[in-house]
């Protein structure tokens, strides 16, 4: 039986959900390496979008994306990893752990692995020696974990654009089953041609940087990146972490199983993920601080995302305070959930929800509170971070500050 499952009946059941705490945390963003420079990027409301440089998008009608410029080390077979590797330690650096290396997990989140292998095949490379293991996901635990130095249990999880942030809920599991004393919970993907030309055919991308929620967005800008978590059982951190960032108070999964690509219009799935999320955290939808959305700037998906919103929050999402960094970072695909769950901390460790970038004329107000202009200040105790990804894969997760939780 699936862990999340699991859980989710045990919880059903009354039986206490262990808490997790978040002990470090690591991003590559195009807003620069670091949580530091991706926090200090946000709130200065930098948009570092510009033409592709990585390969020749010159056939495309757009040619637009948020690539990592900072220079990045060949550390691994290709960038998706060495994205990975950078933020993975620092997080490892930030938690400084004291747990044996086959006590540490890995768990990954990414859509684009693979794609060295189609590389090779469109190449008419195949007579490579082992060019078929790029096709496997697990070539990319195995890479990392050899790289980092850790033998716990590993698996790495593909539902498109909610990977990072499922990556995160299935680590949660597998520290609440014992099958790691921690585990890295990472989301790391590169500007893939492959990706790119996908959402190209698909017409999902907008000739300009992307404006979620605004009435004239046309598409989302494609980024890349990467996210990392350092997570522990809760009772284990408060005996030797230095410092707890957060705790994830509940995770909530669902799927639209509506279409391939395009989100349930009525936002059941989003809607359903949301309250599985709060339904596990225990809290109301009035002890919802902000809502970290998906928020990519396609026409379907921000108003498919409000209508959830809606949905899990009733009359309390009027008020609520929603925004998205994707104006900001790009769509870091699997990434997306793990660099948007640590500005969740962020956001609930400063005080600050960062503005929406771009954003000038919402379509929904009156339906959610979007922040716009500048950051919003903040006084909340949760807030939950949203993604969402193709053939309905949606997921939702509640943060919560660690200080007197969960008083």
């Amino acid at each position: 039986m699936p862990k999340l499952v699991l859980a989710q009946m045990l919880y059903a059941a009354g039986v206490p959900i262990e808490s997790i705490a978040v002990t470090g945390m690591g991003a590559v963003s195009a807003l620069g390496l670091g949580v530091k420079s991706l926090w200090s990027g946000l709130m200065g409301g930098r948009r570092p979008f510009g033409p592709i440089r990585s390969f020749n998008a010159g056939a495309c009608r757009v040619n637009m994306a948020a690539e990592v410029s900072a220079h990045i080390a060949n550390l691994g077979a290709n960038r998706t990893v060495d994205f990975g590797v950078i933020a993975a330690r620092e997080a490892l650096g930030d938690a400084a752990l004291s747990v044996p290396i086959d006590r540490i997990g890995l768990v990954i989140g990414s859509t684009g692995v693979g794609d060295e292998a189609l590389k090779f095949a469109l190449n008419g490379q195949t007579g490579k020696v082992d060019w078929w293991k790029l096709c496997q996901k697990q070539s990319l635990a195995d890479e990392l974990a050899a790289i980092l130095g850790l033998g716990g249990c590993r698996q790495v999880i593909n539902t498109a654009c909610s990977s990072g942030a499922i990556a995160i809920a299935l680590a949660c599991d597998g520290l609440r089953s014992n099958d790691y004393d921690a585990v890295v919970a990472l989301g790391c993907d590169e500007l893939s041609p492959f990706t790119y030309s996908g959402f190209h055919a698909l017409r999902a991308l907008d000739y300009e940087p992307c404006k979620p929620f605004d009435r004239s967005r046309r598409g989302m800008t494609i980024g890349e990146g990467a996210g990392c978590l350092v997570l522990e059982r809760l009772a284990d951190a408060q005996t030797h972490s230095n410092r707890i960032h957060a705790i994830i108070a509940g995770a909530g999964l669902a799927c639209d199983a509506h279409h391939l690509t395009a989100p349930d219009p009525e936002g059941r799935g989003a809607g359903l993920a949301l309250a599985r999320a709060m339904e596990q955290a225990q809290i109301l939808p009035r002890n919802v601080g902000f809502v970290n959305a998906h928020g990519t700037g396609t026409p379907l998906n921000d108003s498919a995302e409000v209508a959830g919103i809606e949905k899990a929050l009733g009359q309390y999402a009027a008020s609520c305070p929603v925004h998205s960094i994707k104006a900001s970072t790009g769509h870091c695909m699997g990434a997306a959930g793990t660099i948007e769950a640590i500005v969740t901390i962020m956001s609930l460790q400063t005080g600050l929800i960062p503005a929406t970038a771009g954003l000038v004329d919402c379509e929904f107000d009156g339906r959610v509170d979007c922040v716009r202009d500048k950051p919003r200040p903040l006084k909340a105790r949760y807030g939950i971070s949203n993604s969402f990804g193709f053939g309905g894969n949606d997921a939702a997760l509640v943060l919560a500050i660690a200080e007197n939780y969960p008083g």
